[in-house]
């Protein structure tokens, strides 16, 4: 099958799917392949922000999905039918594996993080004229209602909303790691200095 390129690239340095058709082809690829639930916007942003299509693109591909019934939205999320399955599986072949690895794996990390912010508390306030204090509540995840759910709370002053942003996307990318790494230093054997 010949696809032309008729879809803007993200950039002229990423080598992304520069047809339509593609991109609706890894739109399907991507619900077949992965047990993510994915919103519309993780599809969009995870795709874009991965350089794999241009984001106007994508959005009007899984309009287009839509339309022709290959895929559906239930409760804010993509699902695939098996129209959309019929394209994946006949046409996945269209694609490079290279993309196609990227496309699910960049998905994956997408659900993930949205999967992290809905289960930890985040927040970011403007405390003073250049001091914004980042709060961290990391739950057990056994019942984020109780109270007694929240295995850590932390606050920290930094001096600039990009520095607490940054802070706040490294601890969402691994919950875990702050909670190790605070119990790690709080329980460590220490000389005690005069």
């Amino acid at each position: 099958m010949d696809f032309k390129l008729d879809a803007f690239p993200v950039d002229e340095t990423t080598g992304g799917i520069r047809s339509t058709e593609k991109i609706r082809i890894i739109i399907c690829y991507i619900l077949v392949n992965t047990d993510s639930c994915l919103s519309r916007e993780d599809m969009l942003s995870s795709l874009y922000d991965n350089g794999i299509a241009n984001y106007f693109e994508i959005s009007q591909a899984i309009d287009n999905l839509l339309d022709v019934g290959a895929i559906t939205i239930e409760d804010g999320i993509l699902t695939i039918n098996e129209k959309g399955i019929k394209i994946a599986k006949e046409l996945e072949d269209e694609l490079s594996v290279y993309i196609k690895n990227k496309a699910v794996r960049a998905t994956k990390l997408t659900a993930l993080y949205e999967k992290r912010k809905k289960e930890n508390d985040v927040t970011i306030t403007k405390t003073g004229e250049k001091e914004y204090r980042l709060d961290i509540t990391l739950h057990s995840g056994l019942d984020k209602e109780k109270d007694n759910d929240r295995i850590l709370d932390v606050s920290v002053y930094v001096t600039d909303k990009l520095q607490a942003e940054a802070m706040k996307n490294t601890f969402l990318n691994d919950p875990v790691r702050l909670y190790e790494k605070v119990i790690e230093a709080l329980t460590e054997e220490c000389e005690f200095k005069e």
